[in-house]
């Protein structure tokens, strides 16, 4: 709050305190007052009138420019109503009780909004884990009946699969810590153990996968890093450019310090460059998405999400109709 506002605020109650002291004035000139004692009192009703605006001022001046610094240092704003101070003057005493009434009601419809979301990602984890039984079972039935139709549906089952299992992951991003172990792990092996899980998908797409130089030792978690690894492989496979031969290919190289570069290229149909900037948002799923009609939006959304929480940079780059490349850097392991 500055003086001005102050000012811009009080302007009425000044003009009438200014009016008021040139009314008296006048009035002491009328009745014939000595001029002394009329300066007299209009300089003790001045500085009277200015020391009150300026007292006012002064402290609703410093009470409001703390609450701002106070707002502003805030990480969760809905704190305010708790490290919130009471003012010694009205106005001020009126912001605060409705700031911490507004506090308790927000606590509240918080408390409430999260215990629903519990009890839903409770609900969402449990279905999840119930879905693998039959899933499981038609595995099993297929394995037993092997034949052209049983073969489609093979793929049709390892596609709910991986839907499932994105799902699963999305309902435990936002409480990695509490399952993540962060560990050695030989990068090829890593990779292999990736393209072996979805190569009749790779086979039935006709995508040949390429590996150099990944015998190196990383830190990472392999199961998180198996679903991302799965999640770009699986992506292009789906955004493959039918009229080449499809290829994709695992490349790793030093970078300085002990960091290591990844990078997994294909040449598909690309990205157009007006998607690239939305393309870890979310729910997008972008011109490719739409022809397609089969993205979800969540794969490259919870690739980032994961590799953020686990501190692993994940870049992006593509142009339409030659391919896309992501690259992981991951810390090597030297002990």
């Amino acid at each position: 709050m500055s003086v001005w506002e102050y000012i811009k605020d009080k302007w009425v109650a000044i003009c009438i305190g200014l009016l008021v002291c040139m009314l008296s004035a006048m009035f002491m000139l009328v009745m014939e007052v000595a001029m002394p004692v009329a300066v007299a009192v209009e300089v003790i009703f001045f500085a009277g009138f200015a020391s009150m605006i300026g007292y006012d001022c002064f402290r609703k001046k410093t009470y409001y420019d703390e609450l701002e610094r106070t707002w502003e240092g805030l990480d969760e704003k809905t704190y305010l109503s708790e490290i919130i101070e009471e003012p010694g003057f009205y106005d001020g005493k009126v912001l605060y009780r409705l700031v911490k009434d507004n506090g308790k009601y927000l606590n509240d419809v918080i408390a409430d909004q999260q215990r629903e979301m519990m009890d839903y990602k409770e609900y969402v984890q449990t279905w999840v884990h119930e879905i693998k039984t039959p899933i499981a079972v038609e595995r099993l039935l297929i394995e037993n009946n092997r034949n052209p139709l049983t073969s489609s549906l093979e793929e049709e089952v390892g596609r709910i699969e991986g839907y499932v299992e994105q799902l699963l992951f999305y309902t435990k991003s936002g409480s990695l810590e509490s399952d993540y172990l962060i560990q050695p792990v030989n990068l090829k092996s890593l990779v292999m153990e990736v393209i072996r899980r979805h190569s009749k998908m790779m086979v039935g797409a006709g995508v040949f996968p390429k590996m150099d130089n990944l015998d190196y030792e990383v830190l990472t978690d392999p199961k998180w890093m198996e679903f991302i690894l799965g999640q770009i492989l699986t992506n292009s496979v789906k955004y493959r450019d039918k009229k080449k031969r499809p290829f994709l290919f695992f490349t790793a190289e030093e970078e300085d310090g002990d960091m290591l570069r990844l990078t997994v290229a294909d040449n598909g149909i690309g990205i157009p460059a007006s998607d690239i900037p939305r393309v870890f948002t979310k729910g997008f799923t972008g011109e490719n998405g739409r022809n397609l009609k089969r993205s979800t939006g969540m794969g490259l959304y919870l690739c980032r999400e994961l590799c953020d929480k686990m501190e692993i940079p994940l870049d992006l780059q593509s142009r339409a109709g030659e391919g896309t490349e992501l690259v992981l850097r991951l810390k090597r392991n030297r002990s």
